[in-house]
Order: structure tokens, then sequence, then C-alpha cells
């Protein structure tokens, strides 16, 4: 009772005397509550005390980093990084993307996660967004912080306080105790865009659910002789019957009252840009925050009575973070494991090595979170002053047991393919998939088995027996799904059974090998007046194979790609019987044609794509192979199984003999225009394709070797792609040479990808 009296008397009142302690209250806002860096900024420039932080959401993250011993400065630039702008993203950095846990892509548009002893609501997502990379930096950051103020938020640099909404008790909750990381990172974990968290077994989201602008927060906790608020936040207008967005919020989030009730407070309003998670505006939402406070500053100035040089304000934070001991962990506690889980959780982030550094940390951290059996983790690190390092606590989300992907290709073009995929995951000293997936359609068919096994060995390793079913119909004649059409020019089949297993080369690079038995069935006519009477020509080839591959990838989507890298070099050898059965369009004797063939083949890729993160990008692709690869029987069947050259996703969905020989050097070109925030692609691609010697048809159907160098082909192809939130949508425009109609047009939407062949 006396200090309410006390502060109605000195603050609320007349202005007897200038403020001499200062709270600064940050409102929540997203990506607009970067204005609150430009008003500590000004604040500090001009010698105004800040001597408490409140804040909500956003401002708790702002304001934290300031109590934590973070200069405006320095938070100016963490938001600017590209770091940052990841988090926001909810990606990961390139260089921990875990390239050894990333499956052969598939053609899935639509993934769900199921539970086989839940409910379909418990296994729907409950965010847009990754926290991965957030919550480790976060960890990492706050965690010096943390120790020195032995988890006591007013023994920090400044004295903070925080609120974040407990949606398990439905009341706001205000921080003045614990993990600066935990509580920071609760007052932030906005609706449907970052997973909430739990802290003491509640449930936490949001703080501006609440509590918006903690300006009773300050008064209550500190009782400062000035408040100055930083706000960004507004109410909502009434929900509309129209709008299910408005009617969730008006559910969610309280109306909060954005004033200071008393005379002696200052509220500054950016008028600045009203986005919730757009932070690529850095530069002109923290100079709106800063000119916003400039404004204000002589009111500000004229009601503190007490003026601090930003040079001894630097001093001193220079001195409080000097008591920071250094991020190293020495030991790791898992929670939501077993214990045969954690041997191998604990094997694959390699604490037994010894302690880790942060960024040593980092890379078994992400490898151990691209596991397909785990969903998430949350880490909490605590400083142990008797070793002079910290234990790290990590909560482990297990993925759900059951994985349902949808996708394939739709097309204006006779190429449809729809996808369904299975995969079970099953979990103990190694990390285990079982996977099923079908591909149906006129074009493609195909289904595949298989099981991967990921070990917790020192060099990262994975066994994977699998068996495949494809086949492939080239028909020329119908132009729909449904049409009836003659019989199919080409048709290939293929099945295969046998083993892949994979080797981690750092986090990028992976070392494949294998080793199968396959039988391919391929029918086809060597002309074009065949009739439906006509029987095919039909060539199986009973064989071998083993292959390795080395390969180094960051590409950053599956099909499309306009940034990052691949590299791949890879040798194969093939030992197997040919049989050819002549059909009624046969050219030369009838005759069943047996042979035994065995070839060595090598092939380089790289796939290489400039300037990241402009607008406009430009991409090399080089490509060669060199196969001993003998002639088969006749022509048709020599080039069906030759190498081939495919660089488009149109291109993957034709057989052109011009592009296919046992040894050839091909590449291009590639100019992107990545317009409206990387959404849309404007692609233009030029390739040729040199044999080293053409494979010829001669008069009886047999195959011929061309000249050396003598014969080339080419592709251009022009696209407009949008990157849906499901997959790409894209209208193309091709010149293919080979073709009886070399330019092509087609409207398509998802991936152009099949399964693993034999030869690959």
């Amino acid at each position: 009772m006396f200090r309410a009296f006390l502060f109605l008397l000195l603050g609320c009142g007349p202005l007897l005397l200038r403020a001499q302690s200062v709270g600064l209250v940050l409102s929540g806002g997203g990506a607009s509550g970067l204005a609150h860096i430009g008003v500590m900024k000004a604040l500090e420039e001009n010698g105004v005390p800040i001597d408490y932080v409140a804040g909500s959401s956003i401002g708790a993250l702002i304001g934290g980093l300031y109590a934590a011993g973070w200069s405006p400065q320095e938070i100016d630039s963490l938001f600017r990084s590209e770091a940052f702008q990841t988090m926001a993203e909810g990606g990961i950095e390139d260089r921990f993307v875990y390239a050894f846990q990333q499956d052969r892509p598939d053609a899935s548009l639509i993934n769900l996660r199921f539970d086989l002893d839940t409910t379909l609501q418990t296994s729907l997502p409950t965010n847009l967004r990754s926290p991965l990379l957030l919550d480790f930096e976060q960890m990492r950051g706050f965690a010096g912080a943390t120790a020195l103020s032995g988890g006591d938020l007013d023994s920090l640099f400044v004295p903070f306080r925080c609120v974040a909404s407990d949606i398990t008790a439905q009341v706001p909750v205000t921080f003045d105790q614990g993990d600066l990381a935990q509580v920071v990172r609760a007052s932030m974990s906005y609706p449907f865009y970052f997973k909430p968290i739990r802290v003491n077994g509640h449930l936490m989201m949001d703080g501006g659910l609440y509590n918006n602008f903690p300006s009773d927060v300050m008064y209550d906790a500190f009782l400062p002789d000035l408040i100055i608020g930083s706000n960004v936040g507004y109410n909502a207008p009434p929900p509309s019957e129209d709008d299910l967005l408005s009617q969730l919020r008006a559910m969610m989030q309280e109306r909060t009252d954005y004033s200071v009730k008393c005379e002696n407070g200052i509220v500054i309003e950016p008028q600045t840009l009203p986005t919730l998670f757009d932070f690529t505006q850095v530069d002109r939402i923290v100079q709106d925050g800063y000119d916003a406070a400039m404004a204000r500053m002589p009111e500000i100035l004229a009601a503190t009575g007490r003026h601090v040089h930003q040079e001894d304000v630097h001093a001193r934070r220079d001195r409080w973070r000097t008591g920071m001991p250094d991020f190293r962990v020495s030991e790791v506690t898992f929670h939501g494991l077993t214990r045969k889980q954690d041997v191998f959780a604990d094997k694959v982030l390699g604490i037994r090595r010894g302690p880790l550094d942060g960024e040593s940390l980092k890379s078994g951290y992400f490898r151990l979170a691209a596991d397909n059996n785990i969903s998430n983790l949350y880490p909490m690190a605590t400083y142990r002053p008797d070793r002079g390092d910290y234990d790290l606590a990590l909560a482990v989300k297990r993925q759900k047991d059951l994985e349902v992907r949808f996708g394939g290709m739709f097309s204006s073009r006779p190429v449809n393919t729809g996808m369904v995929g299975l995969q079970y995951n099953f979990f103990g000293r190694a990390s285990h998939q079982v996977e099923a997936t079908s591909y149906f359609g006129k074009f493609y068919a195909a289904g595949q088995v298989k099981l991967r096994s990921d070990l917790a060995t020192r060099v990262p390793l994975f066994l994977e027996p699998t068996f495949v079913l494809h086949r492939w119909d080239h028909f020329r004649s119908f132009a729909t799904f449904f049409d009836e059409v003659r019989p199919s020019y080409i048709v290939i089949r293929e099945l295969w059974g046998g083993l892949n297993a994979g080797m981690a080369m750092g986090n990028k690079g992976v070392a494949r090998m294998d080793l199968k038995y396959a039988q391919t069935k391929d029918q086809y006519y060597q002309n074009s007046t065949f009739t439906a009477v006509d029987t095919a020509d039909v060539t199986e080839f009973y064989h071998v194979t083993g292959g390795l591959s080395v390969e180094r990838s960051s590409l950053n989507r599956k099909q499309h790609p306009n940034a990052g890298e691949l590299l791949r070099a890879e040798v194969r050898w093939v030992v197997g019987d040919e049989r050819t059965i002549p059909g009624s369009t046969r050219n030369g004797p009838y005759a069943v044609y047996d042979a035994r063939h065995e070839w060595f083949q090598a092939k380089v890729t790289l796939d290489k794509y400039f300037l990241p993160r402009g607008v406009f990008r430009f991409g090399l692709l080089a490509e060669g192979v060199f196969s001993t690869m003998p002639f088969f029987q006749n022509y048709t069947a020599t080039v069906i199984r030759a190498p081939f050259f495919q660089p488009t996703p149109e291109s993957r969905t034709l057989f052109i003999n011009d592009f296919r020989a046992p040894q050839y050097l091909a590449g291009g070109v590639r100019t992107i225009a990545a317009l409206f925030r990387n959404k849309f692609d404007l692609r233009l691609e030029g390739y040729v394709f040199q044999p080293y010697r053409a494979i010829l048809q001669g008069p009886e159907g047999e195959p011929l070797e061309g000249e050396a160098v003598s014969d080339r082909s080419y592709i251009a192809s022009g696209s407009l792609i949008y990157q849906s939130p499901i997959g790409p949508v894209w209208f193309n425009t091709s010149y293919i040479d080979g073709l009886n109609e070399p330019w092509i047009w087609s409207l398509n939407f998802g991936y152009v990808i099949f399964a693993q062949r034999a030869m690959e």
C-alpha cells in the first residue's frame, strides 16, 4: 500500500522531481517489433538510462537480448544476419543440413504423420515453422547470461521481465526467475507459427495473447520513476462472420491496454510496416523506430533527471559480459527416449568423445534432429560452476509412427502420374524405417519397398535392402489420361532387388554403394508404321550390377533448384544375359538372339547455382559419361539401355534417341529471375548434348557407330514456376531436338521424380 502511494505521489501526480530510474516496455507485434531496436538506439545515443526492461513476444526477445548484455547495435546486426533470416523461415543453416540423412527424393506433395494409437486430431501439425535452429541459438546465446545471473532475472545486465500465456491454466504468466532462453521462447511462441513449449509442466504460448504491452508488469515489479513504452501492437477489429482468422484471433487474444496509466509515462508508437512474420525489411523498420523515438526525445529528456554517457553504458556492459563462462557441454541427458534410444542418441551427438564447444555440439545436434525417428529437440543448458562448463538437458520428441505421402505429376501433357507412400518408423539402438511407395499412371507406374537402418557408428552408416518394379509406357497418339490408343511403341519394364548402403562424408557428402540383381523387359517397334495387329520386339536382360557414387549436395529444391550445388561422381559395373525375340515389324531374319554382355560405366555431374540471394541467379550444368557398353541385337534395344541426358523435368518424360549414347559430354546454362521473395522463378535454359559417337540405325535395324564428334543435339526451355506451399506449379515451353514436333508446351503441377532404377 505504501509503495503504491509513493508511486502516485512521485510519479502520477504533478512532476515535482524529474525521473531518476527508467523502465522500458516493449510490445509484441511480430516483425514490426524490430522498431524497438531503433527506439533503444535513440535512447542510448541521447543518454537516457534503461534501468529495467519488460517485454512480450518479439518485445521479450529484443528485451531479453538487451538484458543479457547485447547492445542495440549488436541486436540490429543479429536481425540483419542470414542466420536469423533462416531461423525466421524455420530453416537450418546450409552447412548443418545433413545430406546423409536425406533419403532419395520422391514425388510427394503432402506428408501426413500419425501415431497408430492416437486419433487424427493429435496428428495434425501445430506449427508452420520449425523452431529447431531458433531453440539451439537461443540456448547457446542466452546460456552465459543465465549462468552469470544464476537464473535470477533481476541479476541480469538490467533487471528483466517477460510474459507468456499459460494455455493450460488459461492465465498470463510473468517470469522473474528461470532459464532466460526458455522464458523468452515461451513468450514468443506465436500460435500455429512456432511450436509451444512446456515450462514447469504447463504449455506456454505467446505472451501477446493475454498481455501484449506489459506496462502493468513493469509498474508492479520495479516501480520506476519513468516508464517509456515502445508499442507496435494494436487490438484487432471485431470478428467478422465471414473471416475465420478474425474469429480465431478473437477467441484466443484478449484486448490489451496500450497506455501507461499515469502522467509520468511516455508511449512511443512507431508508424512502421504492419508485418507479422516478414523479417526482410529490417533497415526500414529499425529506422522507423529510431525516428519515432527521436521525435519524442525532447519530451523524454525533459522527464529524465539522470543521463548516462553511451561510453559508460558500453563499458559497464563489457565488464558484465566478461563474467560469462565459455559455452562448453560435458554431460547430456535425454528426456523422452528409452534406454536403448538414449544409446543411439548419445553416439550420434558425440558427447562421449569429450566436452563440446557450441559449433561441435551443433553439428551432432542437427545430425540427431535430421533422423527420421526424431520430430523435434528442445535444449536447456545448466551451468556447473564446479566444472566450469554446462550440462545439456535435451527434450526429444519422437517422430510419429506412420507417415503417409501423396503426390505425383499432373500435367496438360499425357504424363499424369499419382503417388502414394507409407512409411513406418521404429527406433532402438538403430533408427529404422520401412517404406512402401506406389506410382500409378498411364505413362509411369512403379512399386517400391525398402527398409532403411541408420547405425549409430562413429562414421555414420546406413543399410537399405530394396525391391522395385517399374514400367515406363512411352506412348504417342493420345491427348488425355483416359483415351484409347493403339499399342505403345516403347514399353520398358524393370524389376530389381538388392542392397543400398551409404556412409557420411561430412555434413554435405555421402558415399553410396549398391549391389543388385535386375531383370528388364523392353517391348518396342522398330519403325513408326506399326498397326494394332502387329507384335512388338521384346528384349530381356538379366543382369547383376554394382556401383559406387560419391556425392556432395546443397541444392535447395528437389526440382527446379535455384541455389546450392551438386557434385557427383559414380562408377558402375554390369554383367548379364540378353535375349531378344523379334516381332512382326522386324527388319532382317526372324531369330531369337542370345548374348552375354559386360561393361563398365563412369559418370560425373556438376549442377551449380551462383548468386543465391539475388533476384538474378545463374546456373551451370555439366555432365560426362564414359561407358564400354556393347551393342545389343538391334538399334532400339541398344538405345534403350544406353546412358541418357535428361536435364529438365520435361525431358525426363520423353524417350529421345538423340540424347542417348555410351560416351558423351553435355551441359548447359540457366538464367533465373527469382521474384516475389523467391516464390516465382522465371527460368531460361539451354543445353547441348555431344556424343563421342552417336548410335545410328542401319538398314536392317542394326546399331551402327556414327563418326566421332559429328552429331550433336540441343534443348532450349523457358518456364514460369510458382513454388506453392504444396509443390511447384509451372508453365513450360521447350524446343527439343529429335522429336517429330520439336516444340512442346505444358502446364504442370507436382514432381517428375521416379523410384530408384537399377542403374542408379
